[in-house]
């Protein structure tokens, strides 16, 4: 007798997640494994620039401040970090969807900044990063010179040259 498939089963992607990993497995059996495409990199980054300063925030639950390491040059700014298990030492585990978790990020920032004055703070699992401009990437005010008629330059007191 064939069984009607309701929409709402569908919907929950029961049988329809089944179906997807009984054709995986057979594609698998026949030509080995398939690549998928990769995922996207994690942690997620917001930047962001605000005066002479740029920011960098992260989503990194779980992870302590020992877990983490930032290393800031020139142009560029790179997170890692590395969660160890969250099953005790010792302890029987019966269900484990929280593995050991590495990541390493590099962003290339559009300006120079100062690695020497770069604070991070970790809170409530969002890590902001502020990275302060390099003198050499602010803006600086530019002096104007005024050149009378015929090219030639006014100095102060009246003074003119060539």
């Amino acid at each position: 007798m064939l069984q009607t498939i309701m929409p709402s089963a569908l919907l929950r992607g029961t049988m329809l997640d089944q179906f997807a990993r009984n054709v995986d497995r057979l594609v698998e059996a026949a030509v080995g494994p398939v690549l998928t495409s990769a995922p996207a990199a994690w942690p997620a980054l917001n930047v962001w620039r605000d005066g002479d300063e740029i920011f960098v925030e992260a989503e990194i639950p779980g992870f302590r401040l020992e877990d983490i390491e930032i290393m800031a040059s020139g142009d560029s700014l790179t997170l890692r970090g590395r969660r160890e298990s969250a099953v005790p030492e010792g302890a029987t585990p019966l269900r484990v969807e929280r593995s050991i978790t590495q990541f390493e990020r590099t962003v290339q920032l559009p300006v120079e900044i100062d690695p020497d004055a770069v604070e991070a703070r970790l809170t409530d699992g969002v890590l902001r990063v502020t990275l302060p401009l390099a003198e050499s990437a602010r803006p600086k005010r530019v002096q104007i010179q005024s050149v009378g008629t015929g090219g030639r330059k006014v100095l102060s007191g009246g003074d003119k040259k060539k």
